[in-house]
């Protein structure tokens, strides 16, 4: 009897369905692409065109053409629904990430989603964003598959889907060529305009993302620096040499207390006798882009991740030097930068407290001990650092280390204020100068090694400037905050006796603009590897030598 009760309304329910034509169908998700998604898109288009409706109307009509197009071309017959509640989706969740941290998606962004850790990607799924991709995506997404979709014979798709195709592009052309000469140069100026358009950048960022991965696979890899080896003064060194070098996260330097934030963030560095770096550009704004650019022979000018996969880098060349390379992470990985020398995960176990909930970057300092124990040959320790990364600041530091309060305790930052954000962003540039300030006491108390530290952020981060948050915007517009990033440089003084460098040079060097592009050729005028490779133009501490050039 209860089955019939139950029955009987199912029935029903399922005989009401409405019946609608494929096109509709179409129709209706492009509308509500354009209309309640694509949030930003409408806003710069509106600031584009606001004072010329002819042309808003062209370039709406040109993008609805385009949104048409994507539909027929990707989800003919049977296909049509699923394609289109995947595009709704993922429209969607872009959507969501631009109004909520200016995140706009492109290929590198696609490469982070790809190449970023379980932990980091759990801080983004916070309940609003659930929230949100339940009610504007998942939602709208299931009710396409309500009505009934009146599907035309199997052989009038062979006509239907191609001329479906044709009208939805002769749409886009249309629509474009009615004021060409006005869209051209728009599209040209205005990069972030179709940066913003959903789905259809994401879906452009994964191809472009594929066809690199693709291309890369295909290309002949080739070594560089192939005469490194030990210059005069590294040779005739009476110990071992230990430089500790510390990649940071998403530190900028506009928050660096060194370079005269106002707040003061590094005091521990303020009081050891460290070199700042204060004008360092950054070679992208994302730890994809800018870790591997740093440590390969390109610039940020000619970057391209086909090339730096196709060549040795840094690492490769100190290891020819004579050098061991250890890379140990707290972070993402090693992004194939230690591809040939190998990379080890931090390992929670050296300092339990320090990794309570997730491991702060204080873990690495009984690393750190433990290398200078057991230290035999000239070595380049490779530290990763979780740093500053977002949007989860709080976890980066322990809660006795929260020196700026009240400090966000979410990663969702509507939940906070501006000021709370800032707060605790700026507790985790004290975390960072803790952990750099006690490496250099380590270091400095040892009797065995030639010991020096270097320190560089991989980019910087928005912290609501201009309503943008995190990082990874596209570099033509980016601003400074997510592109300037810190710089110190520490050495005792028999290391630079080894290696005859004068302090007061480095000083005056390290005062002048540099960027990741110089870090290559630093760290080999630094320990003494001599190689034609080496751009002394680009090596600040070329010139501080006692001797010259001559190693």
């Amino acid at each position: 009897m209860t089955d019939l009760t139950f029955a009987a309304p199912l029935r029903r329910l399922t005989q009401s369905r409405p019946t609608i034509g494929q096109t509709a169908l179409n129709l209706t998700v492009t509308l509500y692409l354009l209309a309640v998604l694509n949030t930003g898109f409408r806003h710069r288009l509106i600031e584009i065109f606001g004072d010329r409706p002819l042309s808003l109307a062209l370039f709406l009509a040109a993008i609805a053409g385009l949104t048409l197009f994507t539909l027929e071309l990707l989800g003919p017959g049977r296909l049509q629904r699923p394609v289109a509640a995947v595009l709704i989706l993922i429209a969607s969740g872009a959507t969501y990430f631009e109004q909520a941290y200016g995140v706009l998606i492109d290929r590198e962004m696609v490469r982070n989603v790809f190449e970023t850790t379980a932990a980091e990607s759990r801080h983004l799924v916070t309940l609003g964003a659930v929230r949100s991709v339940a009610l504007t995506g998942v939602l709208p997404a299931s009710l396409l598959f309500w009505p009934r979709v009146r599907r035309v014979q199997r052989w009038h798709l062979l006509w239907r889907w191609p001329l479906g195709i044709a009208l939805s592009l002769a749409l886009v052309v249309g629509g474009l060529f009615a004021d060409y000469k006005t869209f051209s140069a728009v599209l040209r100026e205005r990069q972030d305009l179709m940066s913003s358009y959903q789905p259809g950048a994401t879906l452009t960022a994964v191809v472009r993302y594929a066809r690199q991965q693709w291309m890369a696979s295909a290309l002949t890899f080739r070594p560089i620096a192939t005469d490194a080896a030990p210059g005069a003064r590294l040779a005739a060194a009476d110990r071992p040499i230990l430089l500790v070098l510390f990649v940071g996260e998403t530190l900028r330097a506009q928050n660096f207390g060194l370079n005269g934030y106002a707040r003061q963030t590094t005091p521990g560095l303020a009081a050891r006798e460290v070199i700042n770096f204060p004008d360092v550009s950054a070679c992208g704004t994302s730890t994809a882009v800018s870790l591997p650019c740093m440590f390969s022979l390109q610039t940020q000018a000619t970057y391209a991740r086909d090339r730096f996969l196709a060549q040795e880098n840094l690492l490769d060349v100190l290891v020819r030097a004579g050098f061991v390379v250890r890379w140990i992470d707290n972070n993402t990985g090693d992004q194939q930068i230690a591809a040939r020398t190998g990379w080890d995960r931090v390992d929670p176990a050296l300092d339990p407290a320090a990794c309570a909930v997730e491991c702060t970057d204080a873990v690495f300092l009984p690393l750190i001990e433990q290398s200078l124990a057991n230290l035999e040959r000239n070595t380049v320790l490779v530290l990763h650092m979780i740093g500053s990364h977002g949007p989860a600041y709080h976890l980066r530091y322990p809660p006795e280390r929260a020196a700026f309060t009240p400090d966000c305790q979410s990663s969702e930052f509507a939940r906070c204020t501006v000021d709370e954000i800032v707060n605790a962003y700026d507790n985790t540039a004290l975390q960072t100068d803790h952990v750099l300030s006690r490496t250099i006491d380590l270091l400095s108390g040892s009797t065995q090694a030639l010991t020096a530290m270097l320190f560089l952020s991989d980019h910087g981060e928005s912290l609501g400037e201009g309503g943008l948050y995190l990082h990874a915007a596209p570099m033509f517009m980016a601003p400074e905050t997510q592109t300037r990033v810190p710089m110190v440089l520490w050495t005792d003084t028999d290391f630079r006796d080894a290696m005859d460098l004068d302090e007061s040079c480095l000083r005056a060097a390290a005062a002048r603009p540099t960027s990741h592009d110089a870090l290559f050729h630093i760290l080999l005028g630094l320990l003494d590897v001599r190689t034609q490779t080496r751009n002394p133009a680009l090596d600040l501490v070329a010139d501080c030598h006692g001797a010259g050039e001559g190693s």
